[in-house]
């Protein structure tokens, strides 16, 4: 597994829209191909500190993305950048993929000086608490009871 930056690939931009278009079309950031792709070009852009990481098999498939957001949940402003979108097709799903992307985004966002990041999920805090998160409150978001959680990136 080899996991990369989408700025180093942003034509698979289109390819990633379309697996989290795949899994979460029900809700509405995730209803439209077009609007997702959008948000990762944008969220890509080389101004940007915001990101996202793809995990590649050796045969080129794609076996996993995840990002790190500026502002996904916008009603706190200390609340600055947030791990979201992750996701593995079913394939490769506990086969470690999963942990590895969200590791890989914690490294990229220490090494730009990023001092917390945050997330929110409905169903992966045992995941989360064993990768070092801490589970703040709980909430609705998009029609979804939801933790957020951060992680503490200044130690």
């Amino acid at each position: 597994m080899e996991i990369v930056p989408l700025r180093q690939q942003p034509e698979r931009s289109l390819e990633i829209a379309q697996l989290l278009h795949s899994e979460w079309s029900a809700l509405q950031n995730w209803s439209s191909i077009a609007r997702i792709n959008e948000r990762l070009l944008l969220r890509n852009h080389p101004d940007r500190s915001s990101f996202t990481l793809l995990a590649d098999h050796a045969d080129g498939s794609l076996m996993g993305t995840a990002s790190v957001i500026e502002y996904e949940l916008d009603d706190d402003p200390s609340r600055r950048f947030w791990l979201g979108e992750v996701f593995t097709p079913v394939a490769w799903r506990g086969k470690g993929v999963g942990s590895a992307l969200v590791n890989a985004c914690i490294q990229y966002a220490r090494n730009d000086r990023m001092d917390s990041l945050w997330l929110y999920t409905p169903d992966k805090q045992s995941l989360y608490q064993r990768l070092g998160w801490r589970e703040i409150e709980q909430r609705e978001v998009s029609g979804e009871w939801v933790s957020v959680m951060v992680l503490n990136l200044a130690a």
